[in-house]
This record gives structure tokens, sequence and C-alpha cells, in this order.
């Protein structure tokens, strides 16, 4: 098998410590500062020299102002503000194959490596225009998970007469919240081309027997509150799990174009000619039996869609420390084959490969995780549960008017992470009253609202199999959910002073949900928690999908699509576009890379 270097530098060594990396030196940082010379750094680009990124921190270099090596300072000293960095055992690139050891050369036009969405899309996307593609993955089938994919417009939204919104004052309300820290041209670009690329999926899946529809979404944002979803015909139930159908309909496509198709079988690192200079030209990938190595050799390309870094510890510490504490996990093999899996899914090895071959990690830092509170009690798909919310101190911590990912990134701050929300049976009919409609994760766009009385059967039914509590008394619940029952009786009264004001005097909330917690229960509660689903983002990636060195050049022969692109998200994935993910980076992007290559656009 390949040698790998084991150890690192501790992710927690102090940065003025940091080989050729003075006190003095790091003073000199200025406004940019201790804490931002450190998240710089891991945010930086590959280092250079003989070991690419391996070479982790360089000494300090004379000379003035900011050049293009990414280096700050003044005529004393010049410093580098990944000499910051550790050099992370993920940096080090594995020892070379030895060439007895490669027992088949596997040549075509385009070597696509990961057998997801992404892959099979851009797969898909460039052999229907007659490019020779051969596509491995080191799952044993097409895998893919969830089921919303968004597009601006599409055949099916004109058929069901649903008008695309109106994207001016809503990307600006993204953007902010991503503190302009993503790619503006990169949004802009999925988003003019997502429509062309939505209705080519759309013929495709129909073709196979799926039926696509629109799924409901978020009402209280600005943008979409809708998501195309993937379901078998007269089944709606499985909207929120369709994905899988759409990647196996693709997959079926590939086949019907000759793309060739090569599963278990996982990319060990990228062949590059020269010293990290050259045009990538291949992959060795490894066979998962252990019975040998492969050489996947490139002519024209080499595309990476090999999904997050989510199961990678190491790499979650350097690029987006924030979601550890919900990774509960030892550190292990890699399931290829999995779906949901909310402790991590996939160990980075593309963002891996493409450091080790001189690509640069992207500009945003931290990445984004794809996190998801618990939503016991919500009205929105995607919604926090909006009324009263305490924590594990029975303290109401927040206004609860706010999307379910970012309640995760406000939850990681609480008690155990952990928050209950707690309402009685007079909730629905109160939001209902208010203009806010009932709906349920997946729910097709055109069905009939939930009627209060079929939310308080759920409700009741949850509670018999455990997933909501139920009490007459609010001593009662507290003693249910580990609470001071006292101080419960204390904020509920206090909220509902705040109700009947109809304004939220402690945290400002909307008053279309302050609703009475009546006196006489029965109350009910659900556990709010923060879950960590996948983490977006990786290697630094150009407007057309080219992996891109520390100088924002691209790399001759190398591109990547789906999770893995570069300066998409920041801050928090939000899910305000719902199925930005798959609709943006997996579909558009793939079907414009394919079709790009194709036309000898790129390469």
């Amino acid at each position: 098998m390949v040698k790998r270097h084991s150890g690192s530098q501790s992710a927690a060594q102090d940065p003025t410590s940091a080989r050729g990396f003075s006190r003095r030196a790091f003073l000199k940082l200025g406004a940019v500062g201790a804490a931002g010379a450190a998240a710089a750094g891991l945010a930086g680009c590959a280092p250079s020299g003989s070991g690419g990124a391996a070479d982790g921190a360089a000494s300090g270099t004379a000379g003035s102002g900011a050049g293009a090596d990414g280096a700050i300072g003044s005529s004393e000293a010049v410093i580098k503000l990944t000499d910051a960095m550790p050099t992370w055992s993920f940096m080090i690139p594995p020892d070379p194959v030895d060439e007895n050891e490669i027992g088949e050369t596997i040549e075509n036009d385009i070597i696509m490596v990961g057998g997801g969405m992404s892959g099979f899309t851009t797969a898909v996307s460039a052999a229907e225009q007659g490019v020779k593609v051969t596509l491995f993955s080191a799952s044993s089938a097409p895998i893919s998970r969830g089921g919303s994919n968004y597009a601006r417009n599409s055949k099916v939204m004109k058929e069901l007469g649903i008008e695309p919104f109106d994207p001016v004052p809503f990307y600006y309300h993204e953007m902010r919240a991503a503190s302009f820290a993503i790619d503006q041209r990169k949004w802009m670009r999925g988003y003019n081309n997502s429509e062309e690329a939505m209705d080519w999926m759309i013929d495709i899946a129909r073709e196979s027997g799926l039926e696509v529809i629109m799924e409901r979404d978020n009402t209280f944002d600005l943008g979409p509150n809708y998501a195309h979803a993937f379901s078998t015909l007269g089944d709606s139930s499985m909207v929120s799990t369709g994905q899988q159908g759409a990647v196996e309909a693709l997959e079926a496509k590939a086949k019907e174009y000759g793309v060739q198709i090569v599963y278990d079988t996982k990319a060990e690192y990228l062949e590059r000619e020269g010293d990290k200079t050259g045009r990538v030209t291949g992959v060795v990938a490894s066979k998962m039996d252990g019975s040998g190595y492969v050489r996947f050799k490139a002519n024209q390309a080499v595309v990476l869609a090999t999904g997050d870094f989510s199961s990678n510890k190491e790499m979650l510490a350097a690029y987006c420390p924030m979601v550890l504490p919900l990774v509960g996990y030892e550190q292990g093999e890699i399931d290829y084959n999995t779906s949901f899996n909310l402790t991590g899914i996939y160990g980075g090895d593309g963002q891996k490969m493409g450091l080790w071959a001189g690509a640069a990690w992207q500009h945003a830092y931290p990445a984004a995780p794809m996190m998801q509170g618990a939503w016991g009690g919500s009205h929105e798909p995607c919604g926090f549960h909006m009324g009263l919310n305490v924590n594990m101190n029975t303290e109401r911590y927040q206004r609860e008017d706010i999307s379910a990912p970012y309640s995760s990134n406000h939850l990681l701050s609480q008690p155990q992470h952990i928050a209950y929300g707690i309402w009685t049976a007079n909730y629905p009919q109160a939001i209902l009253d208010k203009g806010h409609e009932w709906y349920t994760f997946g729910m097709d766009y055109t069905l009939p609202a939930l009627t209060p009385d079929e939310l308080v059967a759920m409700w009741d039914a949850g509670v018999e199999d455990g997933s909501y509590y139920k009490a007459d008394t609010l001593d009662d619940l507290a003693d249910q959910l580990g609470l001071d029952a006292e101080k419960l009786k204390a904020v509920v009264a206090r909220y509902n002073e705040l109700c009947d004001a109809g304004v939220d005097e402690d945290f400002h909330k909307n008053p279309d949900f302050l609703v009475r917690i009546e006196e006489d229960g029965p109350f009910y509660a659900a556990q709010n928690y923060a879950t960590f689903m996948t983490v977006m983002g990786g290697l630094r990636t150009s407007v057309n999908m080219e992996v891109c060195d520390e100088n924002d050049e691209p790399i001759p022969g190398l591109f990547n699509v789906g999770a893995m692109v570069g300066d998409m998200y920041a801050n928090t994935y939000n899910f305000a576009i719902p199925g930005n993910s798959y609709g943006i980076n997996c579909l558009t992007f793939g079907y414009l890379l394919g079709r790009d290559l194709a036309a000898g656009r790129l390469g």
C-alpha cells in the first residue's frame, strides 16, 4: 500500500514559536494580529517548495510590501501568513507507488474521479458531446444523499406557475450573511445558467421514470421557498432522499453514451509533469480489494468530484474547527458507500491530492459547515421552533425566528449544545392566523399545508415514539427535560407577558411568533440540538472550475466540482437557498464544465 508519513506539528502550537517566525516579527503583522495570522494561515494557499503543501512553515523573507506570494510586511521584514501554519499530516504527500505495483493503465480524454451527483453530471455532459470519459469511484455504485436541487427557473416551475424570485435583494442578503467572503462570479454564473442545467436534468430524470416535483421550503427568507426534488412516480414521500434516484438515472445515461465506469477504486494521488509546474496528466489509484494499483491517464483533463472532508478530524481542526464538538467518532476507515451520516462522510481525498499537486486552499476561512438544528415544533422545513426556547440552564437565550442552521451555530455556545422548544396546542392555529402556513421537511409544493388537528396528532404520535415530550404541568415537563421547574415557570411567565404586550422587549423577535403558552397545558416540548451533516469547500477554484495555485493561476489539466469547490460558501451553509449545493455546485457547474471541456474551451 501507499507509504504515508506519520505525525504532525500540533494544531495548538503557539504561532509565535513556529519555525522561522520570531515574536518580534509576529508583532509586525500589525492590524492582522496574532489571531488573524493564524486564521489566514489556515485559509491560505499551499506552501511553495519541493514538498508542495507539506513544506509547512517557511522562514520569513526580507523585502517590502505585499508580494504575489502572499507575504505582508515592511522593509524590515516580510512575513508570509502561511508561516504561522503548522505542518499537518494531511499536507504530506505519499511516496509514489513503485512502477512494478501498477498493473494496469487506463487512458482516456477525461478522467472523472468520483461517482456522485457532480461526477456523473460532468461525465454525461461531456460524453453526450462525443468526448471519451472514464469515471472511477471508491464506491461500489453511484452514491448520493438528500434530495433538494435549486434552479432559478425550470420547465417544472413553469408547468406549476411558480414565478422566479427576485435575486437583487436576496443575493445581497446572502452575500452579506457570508461576510462577502465568497466568489460572486461563481455564484452568478451558477444562478444565470441553472435553468438550462435543470431542464437538462429534468429530461434525464423523466426519461428514467422519475417524477420531478417542487418541495416547499422556508417562507421567512427573502429567496426561493422551493426546490426541485426527484421521486419515484406517485411517491412524493421520497423527495427528501430522492437524490439517489437522480444519480442512478445519470449513471444509466452515462452508460448509454459510452462512459467507462470503474467502481471500487480509490484515488491515491495526482501525477503532474515537472516540479509542480506542468500539466496534471492523471491519477494513481488503488483497488479497494487490495489487489494492486491502476494508473488513469488523462489526455485532456482530470476532474475531481470526491466530496467533503467531514470525517477527517485533522482537516476539520485546520479548516472548520467549530464543528469538532459535534464530531462524535474516532477516525477510521471511510465507508464510500455510506448514505446519510451525521458524524462525517468522506475524508478529503480530492482536497489532499490537490494540495499535494500544488493547489491552494480556498480564500474563505473557515470552510462553511452544513449544520442542521433539530426543528421539532417548527412550521418551516428548515426553520427553528419559533416559539419559546430555553437552554439547559433554563434560560431563554435568543430570538427564535431563525433558520435551523443558524440555531446550530448558536447552540454550540449553549450548555450541552441542547435547547428545548416549548409550546401548547394553541400554537399552530395562532401561527396560521398570522399568515404562516405549516410545511414539513420534503413536503410537495402542490400539497395543502398541515392543519392544527394534523399537527397535534403528529405531536402526540411523536410523544408515543419518544421524539416529543408532553406533560400536564410545567413541573412535570421540567422533570422530563432535566430543567429547573421554578426557573421554567418564571421564564414562561415572562414570555407570556411579552406575548400579551405584542412586543418582544427581551430579544425583539418578530411579533408574528409571539404566541402565549397556555397555563392549563398540556405542554409540548421538542429537543433541539445541533447536527453536523457535511462541510462545504476546499481547493481554490476559478469560475470555470479550474483548480488554482496560490497565485490564483489555474493548474493545467485539473478541475473540480461539487462540494469541494472553494469559496462558494462562508460562515454557515444556511439553507436560505434550498438545494443550492446540488443545484449549483453539482448540477449546474458539472453540466457547464462537461460542455466547456467538450468544446475545447478548457483543458
